[in-house]
């Protein structure tokens, strides 16, 4: 009996080392691929994304996604989705990845990030004849300066953050056009305006008649306010990742990325007009 049980052992140890251990997770590369289909969150969030009356989506990540569809050899599907749900979505499969996504550590916790190809962030906005020399950050973080902010919004943390010793003139339930309007009409010397959807359409607005610091495309040097948009993906998913990045970086050496970027920043695509 106890010869039978060390052949027994044996037996189930050499059985133990013939079976393949299991392999990882197939990737949602592969998925894809296999489906034939792409599958994007439809969050909405002009230019990167809008959704038509008759349930068309438009803008600078849908063409993106169109292009990276058509690298694969795969056709897009957009679905519908909600800002609140799409970081579960990716958990659970429902769609592969999403777009105009702001890269956050709370939400790395749970998902995944591309490289940024977008930066959001605040700036300066004055009038370039404000007799105050606002021509730097620097120079807007003096008492004399008033800033025109909107009560407990983010843009009014950017402010006491960037300029502690301007003073700030809150107003309640204001949207940046109305901020501006104060600058320009001198009630208030500067405000701040995110880029770049707001500059672009301050810009085109006001034209020369506005000083933009740092500038246009070039956001303030803080974490306040600042989002870096990347593509979200499955946690893990070394593969994907990899190519998503890959799939950018062309992108953005092609020149494509510029391109799209001026097609799609323009004030009627981010208004909607």
């Amino acid at each position: 009996m106890f010869r039978l049980a060390i052949l027994g052992a044996a037996a189930a140890a050499i059985f133990a080392t013939s079976v393949p251990t299991p392999t990882a997770a197939q990737s949602v590369l592969d998925e894809i691929k296999q489906r034939g289909e792409l599958r994007v969150a439809g969050v909405l969030y002009r230019p990167l994304i809008a959704r038509r009356p008759n349930g068309e989506y438009v803008g600078m990540d849908v063409e993106i996604m169109k292009r990276m569809a058509a690298d694969l050899g795969v056709k897009v599907n957009f679905v519908n989705a909600e800002w609140a749900t799409v970081v579960p979505g990716v958990e659970t499969k429902k769609w592969d990845l999403v777009p105009a996504l702001c890269i956050t550590d709370k939400r790395k916790e749970s998902i995944d990030f591309t490289q940024s190809y977008v930066t959001i962030g605040g700036t300066l906005v004055s009038l370039a004849n404000n007799p105050k020399g606002l021509t730097t950050v620097e120079a807007h973080n003096r008492p004399e300066v008033i800033f025109a902010v909107p009560s407990g919004a983010w843009s009014e943390a950017v402010a006491k953050e960037i300029a502690p010793k301007a003073t700030h003139k809150a107003f309640a339930q204001s949207t940046s056009a109305d901020l501006i309007q104060e600058v320009v009409a001198g009630r208030a010397d500067a405000v701040v305006l995110d880029t770049p959807n707001q500059t672009t359409t301050a810009m085109a607005a006001f034209g020369d008649k506005i000083r933009i610091v740092p500038g246009h495309n070039k956001p303030l040097e803080i974490r306040t306010g600042t989002c870096l948009v990347g593509y979200g993906y499955m946690k893990g998913d070394k593969k994907f990742g990899e190519y998503l990045d890959g799939f950018t970086k062309k992108l953005k050496d092609s020149g494509q990325l510029a391109a799209l970027m001026k097609q799609f920043y323009t004030a009627e695509q981010i208004k909607g007009e």
